[in-house]
C-alpha cells in the first residue's frame, strides 16, 4: 500500500496522508471501539463489565477519545459521552497525576472537551488552583504531568510554577534525581536512582520544556513572566545533554537504561514502548533539538529511531497492542516523527497495519486490552487510530499528553 504525503502550510512539516481505504478502516475501527466503550460506560466505572479484575479506569483518560472524536465529527454526539465520562472523573479525582483518575488528568480532559465551546469553565478555574507541582517530577503522577495542563490552558503563572520546580530539579547532580525514601523499597535502590524514560523519568520533563519553550516564543508574556525563557532553556540544555550523555550504543544500537543508580544501568526489557524505551527519550531528545536549534540532538534521536525500527526482534513490546509498551505507542511516536522527516513514513504505515490487523471484533473491546483506560487500554489504541490518521497529526492536542508533539 503507498503511503501519500503533502506538505502543509510553510513546507516544515509533513502530513501523513495514508490510502483512503487505509485511512477509512482505521477510523472505523476507532469509532468501533468508542461505541463499545460508549455502551459499558456506567456512572460507578467506565466499563466496568469488560475490565479484568485490579485494573483501574481511567475516566478522564476515556474522556480525552471522545474529546477527539467530537473534534472529528462534532454532530455525532461523541461529546455527550466525554461529558458522562467527566463526571465521573469529577466524582473519583484525588491524586495530582496526569493518568489513572490524577487532577491533572481532569483538567486535560476538560481543556480537549471543551473546545471553543467555553464550557467547563468553574471546574476548570478550580483546577487551575489544585494542580501544582508536587515533590515528584514524572509525567504519570508529577510536576510534568501537572505541566500538560498548564500547557494547554495557557496561563502564564502555572506555566512559570512548572518552570520552576523542573528547573529546580534539573539542577541536581544528577538531574531529575529520586531520593531513596521515594522509591518503592521493592525495588533495592537504598541511594536512590535516575528513571530515563518519558513515562516517570527526566524525557518527560525534557520533552515539556521543549514543548514550553516553543509556546513561549510564540506567546507574547508580560514583565512579569519575562525571565522565565531563560530559564527554561537552561534547564532544558542541562536535561537533554544528561540525557545525551546516558545514551549507549549496543548491537541492535542506540539505546537508554531504564534507569541509573549511580554507576549502575539499569536494563530496560521493553526497548521499543512509549513509556520506557527509545520512542518515547529519542522523541524528547528531537523536541529539545528543535526547541534549543541543536541540530545534535535530532541526529541522535534520528539514528536511535532508525536502528530500533530496523531491529524489531530487539522490540520487547507486551503482546497486547497498548500504548504504553504496546504497538500503539510505538506507532504514535513514528508517525509523530513522520511528521518531521519523511523517512519514518513507511514505517509509520507499516505499524498502523499491525495495529489495524490486531483488531478482533469478537473481543469485548476489539483489541486484547486489560480493560478500557488510555495507557494500557482499548481507549488509547482507538485514540492512536484517530491521530496518527489525521489531517494534522503533528499537531493534534489529542497528543499533548503523551509529550510526543
Amino acid at each position: 500500500m503507498q503511503l501519500q504525503r503533502h506538505i502543509r502550510g510553510d513546507g516544515s512539516r509533513h502530513v501523513l496522508l495514508i490510502s483512503a481505504a487505509q485511512r477509512a478502516v482505521a477510523t472505523t475501527i476507532a469509532r468501533e471501539v468508542a461505541a463499545r466503550l460508549a455502551s459499558v460506560t456506567d456512572r460507578d466505572g467506565a466499563a466496568a463489565a469488560t475490565r479484568r479484575p485490579g485494573t483501574r479506569s481511567d475516566h478522564a483518560g476515556q474522556a480525552q477519545l471522545y474529546a477527539a472524536l467530537h473534534d472529528r465529527e462534532p454532530r455525532a454526539g461523541w461529546d455527550a459521552t466525554g461529558h458522562r465520562l467527566l463526571e465521573n472523573a469529577v466524582t473519583k479525582a484525588g491524586s495530582a497525576g496526569l493518568f489513572s483518575g490524577g487532577l491533572a488528568g481532569l483538567g486535560v480532559a476538560a481543556v480537549l472537551l471543551r473546545g471553543r465551546t467555553g464550557r467547563y469553565r468553574g471546574l476548570l478555574e478550580k483546577l487551575d488552583a489544585a494542580v501544582v507541582p508536587i515533590a515528584d517530577h514524572d509525567l504519570i503522577n508529577g510536576t510534568a504531568g501537572a505541566g500538560v495542563y498548564a500547557l494547554l490552558r495557557g496561563r502564564p503563572p502555572a506555566i512559570v510554577a512548572v518552570t520552576a520546580a523542573l528547573a529546580e530539579a534539573a539542577a541536581g547532580d544528577p538531574p531529575f534525581f529520586v531520593p531513596p525514601h521515594r522509591v518503592p523499597p521493592a525495588w533495592s535502590l537504598p541511594e536512590g536512582y535516575v528513571d530515563c524514560g518519558l513515562a516517570h523519568g527526566a524525557a518527560g520533563p525534557v520533552a515539556l520544556l521543549a514543548l514550553l519553550t516553543e509556546q513561549g516564543k510564540q506567546a507574547d508574556l508580560s514583565a512579569e513572566h519575562a525571565e522565565r525563557p531563560e530559564v527554561r532553556t537552561r534547564a532544558l540544555t542541562r536535561a537533554a545533554d544528561w540525557l545525551l550523555d546516558a545514551a549507549e550504543t549496543d548491537e541492535w544500537g542506540i539505546a537508554w537504561p531504564a534507569g541509573l543508580a549511580g554507576d549502575d544501568r539499569m536494563p530496560s526489557p521493553r526497548r521499543a514502548s512509549w513509556c520506557y524505551g527509545v520512542p518515547g527519550i529519542a522523541r524528547a531528545l528531537w523536541l529539545a533539538g528543535r526547541a534549543l536549534d541543536e541540530p545534535h540532538h535530532q541526529s541522535v534521536a534520528r539514528d536511535a529511531m532508525t536502528a530500533l525500527l530496523d531491529a524489531s526482534d530487539a522490540w520487547g513490546l507486551d503482546s497486547s497492542p497498548n500504548l504504553c509498551h504496546g504497538i500503539a505507542g510505538l506507532l504514535l511516536v513514528t508517525a509523530a516523527f513522520a511528521a518531521d522527516d519523511a523517512r519514518f513514513a513507511p514505517a509509520a504505515e507499516d505499524l498502523l497495519d499491525r495495529l489495524v490487523d490486531a483488531f478482533d471484533p469478537s473481543l469485548p473491546l476489539g483489541f486484547d486490552v486489560t480493560g478500557p483506560g488510555l495507557l494500557t487500554g482499548a481507549a488509547g489504541i482507538a485514540l492512536t487510530l484517530l491521530t496518527v490518521t489525521g489531517d494534522s497529526p503533528a499537531d493534534d492536542p489529542a497528543l499533548r499528553p503523551f509529550l510526543v508533539g
